[in-house]
């Protein structure tokens, strides 16, 4: 088992890793304008500097559109808020002078500089080898006599190093997927009492707060913004360029006004929020990059032929715009979905139709799965699951109808209030609107319903609630509150479902304002994991301890981001580490969950088989027929008269061949007994009583004991066993469904019923 260690776990994601050689560069990552273009226009710029003999390489290929123009270099570089570089090159004494002046044509050249030792010395060594490194390299072109700026170039720099990887999302997006499978499967199979059944919400949860810790008004370090970005896929943000081409249009024409244009995050470098951000460099403030190209990766080599082949590319650097052009707004939600090349415009809509397209997923594996269970039922008809599936099929539906409000609650409330905010097209208001409306009101009903449900008193079981007896409410509306016991039943809308409005409310409705934002999550979070604590509400400790602990590391999670409250200025370097710690924090309850999948995928099963709880439905085996008219078949089980205790043997002969034939009273009869034997269906009286059942019983080969009088009569009264043998009944009165005489075969329907020694039977 050695290879499952945290060692070889991370060896085996290194191949997911892009890289370079050992020779530790800094490489150009992405390249624009930062000032606008008018003497100079550059077609392609890269640069690179080398560790191992502290010197910056470069290349470009540029046209001079102004005649006898002499330029000068100055080369800025800046690394987690460190000024490393800042020098001036007089390029007349470079390339043979052959660029001076700068002739008007278009040319390619390439060159070295020596960085002297007090520059490269302020270098932090955490440069080489952290992910997403915060370093930005700057190239002004300056005409020499005025010192005015014929060119400026900007471009992020990488050491190859990233937290934002494919692997990570599809492992993480698996994983999910495997999680919910295993909860449908439990569904499914049985009354199973496995956890498996609700702890797929917390695993999706967890990586939608992953996700929605990005979406801020923040300065993140680029490490931990990297990282969010691994988690879109749990915030609906799944897109192509058709499908935006497509909402560009639908806005378009239903008054749409903003733009469909998406811009990397290089065009943050030295805005008010960017991780880059020094705020002591000296920048023309009135320019502002638009958008971003790949440019090919400088190694270590001096000319654009020596480069790796698989990095030499060549792309047109975008001209910029004012940078008064764009405000704050373009921080949080929208800097996160340029990101990932979606226009903030198109943010709302983008979830939706994902939403649409779980919709018509779930109808679609529906069907397929009905026609599966009838195919089987036809020529199977013994197969349990599928017989038992086929009865409860409306409430199988609904409660996944649940399960996909809840998988699509969260995205939608945030980008949903986000379009209200925003404003722009009307057709996308009315679908965020609609939107809230199918994932909301279908939650708010259930909670109600359950309320109502809760404080209606069982005629059967006064001390349980009838949220755990009802056979069609537990299976339906019972993915909601099965994980809670029965005194908070409703904890999975207050406080959970109602933090998860306030937090989408702060995160997307909240003002510009860091404070607001940090502070108002963190409140909400300190909300929940209080309740948590102080409640206690889960059904077992296990499930305490592990819902405590996620909602504790969210909660420190949001306590540490008011180090990337711009306000507070937090270097470069701190808020790095601490977007490390935050990562782990989100790492170590992944492994948590996923051990813990692994657990409750063979829970009730292979392992803790005999382990139920009224939360997990043992009462609704009981009381299936308060809410199931339906008959079933139960086969009898001998109890032995002198030891009052089961007889295997003769359950064993038993023939259950004609057990549908024996009569059954369609209509209630009541029976009245002298009242010296007449006993309350309450009283208790020690015996044991055992019941078995046949394929097409809701029991499903399951054996429950019963140790009172009083169980006897709820399974009886329930319309699922039949007993051999003397039953001590105490006190009956108020007798009705009752047939037959003493020692005989006595047939019941529903209700209180008494007698005395003799053979009952029940459907």
């Amino acid at each position: 088992m050695r290879f499952f260690t945290p060692k070889y776990l991370f060896l085996l994601t290194l191949p997911f890793l892009h890289h370079t050689k050992a020779e530790d560069v800094l490489f150009t990552d992405a390249v624009t304008y930062c000032a606008e273009s008018k003497a100079i226009l550059i077609d392609s710029f890269q640069i690179a500097y080398h560790r191992a003999n502290h010197s910056v390489t470069f290349s470009f290929s540029l046209a001079s559109v102004e005649s006898n123009l002499n330029v000068s270099a100055n080369i800025y570089l800046n690394v987690y808020g460190i000024q490393a570089v800042n020098q001036t090159l007089d390029l007349c004494s470079y390339f043979a002078g052959v660029i001076c002046p700068l002739p008007q044509v278009n040319f390619t050249g390439y060159g070295t500089y020596p960085i002297p030792l007090k520059y490269t010395s302020k270098l932090p060594s955490i440069a080489w080898h952290v992910p997403n490194i915060e370093a930005y390299a700057r190239v002004e072109l300056l005409r020499q006599g005025s010192n005015e700026i014929a060119a400026c170039l900007q471009a992020t720099l990488s050491n190859g190093w990233s937290t934002r990887q494919p692997a990570v999302m599809w492992v993480s997006g698996m994983f999910t997927l495997l999680a919910l499978l295993v909860a449908l499967l439990h569904t499914i199979l049985a009354n199973s009492p496995s956890p498996a059944q609700y702890r797929w919400f917390d695993i999706l949860y967890l990586f939608q707060s992953a996700g929605a810790t990005g979406l801020m008004h923040l300065n993140y370090p680029s490490v931990y913004s990297a990282f969010t970005q691994n988690f879109h896929w749990a915030l609906g943000l799944l897109s192509s360029r058709g499908e935006q081409s497509s909402i560009d249009k639908l806005r378009m024409k239903t008054g749409g006004h903003l733009t469909s244009e998406a811009y990397s995050d290089v065009q943050y470098i030295d805005r008010q929020l960017s991780p880059y951000n020094t705020f002591v460099v000296n920048m023309n403030d009135a320019f502002q990059s638009t958008s971003s190209l790949k440019s090919f990766i400088a190694e270590n080599s001096f000319k654009p032929r020596e480069l790796i082949p698989s990095l030499d590319s060549r792309a047109m650097i975008p001209s910029t715009i004012d940078q008064n052009a764009t405000t704050d707004l373009d921080t949080g939600i929208p800097v996160y979905v340029n990101t990932l090349n979606i226009p903030s415009a198109n943010a709302f809509d983008t979830v939706f139709f994902v939403f649409l397209s779980l919709c018509a997923i779930f109808i679609a594996t529906h069907a397929l799965l009905f026609l599966i269970v009838v195919l089987v039922g036809r020529y199977r008809p013994k197969t349990t699951w599928a017989v038992r599936l086929r009865n409860m099929w409306w409430d199988f539906c609904f409660g996944n109808t649940l399960r996909l409000c809840l998988l699509a609650f969260l995205p939608i409330l945030i980008f949903g209030f986000f379009q209200f905010k925003t404003g722009d097209s009307g057709l996308s208001i009315f679908f965020a609107v609609l939107a809230i409306l199918l994932t909301l009101v279908p939650l708010i009903l259930t909670v109600y319903l359950s309320f109502l449900r809760d404080r209606r008193p069982s005629s059967t079981a006064p001390d349980i609630s009838a949220l755990y007896t009802s056979y069609k409410w537990f299976h339906s509306a019972g993915v909601l509150y099965r994980p809670y016991r029965q005194t908070y039943h409703f904890f999975w809308f207050a406080p959970l479902i109602l933090a998860m409005i306030v937090r989408a409310a702060f995160t997307a409705l909240g003002p510009t304002s860091a404070w607001v934002q940090v502070i108002g999550n963190l409140v909400v979070e300190a909300v929940v994991f209080v309740s948590l604590v102080v409640c206690r509400p889960h059904k077992d400790k296990k499930g305490d301890w592990i819902v405590s602990f996620l909602s504790a590391c969210r909660l420190v999670v949001a306590g540490l981001m008011v180090a990337f409250i711009p306000s507070i200025k937090v270097a470069a370097i701190p808020r790095t580490v601490i977007g490390f710690i935050m990562i782990i924090l989100f790492g170590v309850p992944t492994v948590i969950l996923f051990l813990g999948l692994i657990w409750n995928a063979g829970y009730g099963y292979l392992w803790r088989r005999r382990t139920r709880r009224i939360e997990d439905g043992l009462e609704v085996d009981r009381f299936v027929a308060s809410d199931n008219s339906s008959r079933q078949a139960i086969r009898p089980v001998e109890i032995d008269e002198k030891s009052n205790q089961p007889d295997e043997g003769k359950n064993d002969k038993i023939d259950n061949s004609n057990v549908d034939s024996i009569p059954v009273s369609s209509n209630p009869i009541s029976t009245t007994f002298p009242a010296e034997s007449s006993h309350t269906a309450l009283g208790r009286q020690k015996s044991i009583i055992e019941y078995s059942d046949v394929p097409n019983s809701p029991l499903n080969h399951e054996r429950n004991r019963h140790s009172t009088a009083q169980d006897a009569y709820d399974e009886v009264a329930r319309g699922g066993g039949v007993v051999h043998g003397p039953i001590m009944n105490r006190g009956l009165s108020n007798t009705s469904g009752v047939s037959g005489t003493s020692g005989e075969t006595r047939y019941y329907t529903p209700g209180t019923y008494s007698g005395e020694e003799g053979e009952y039977f029940h459907e």
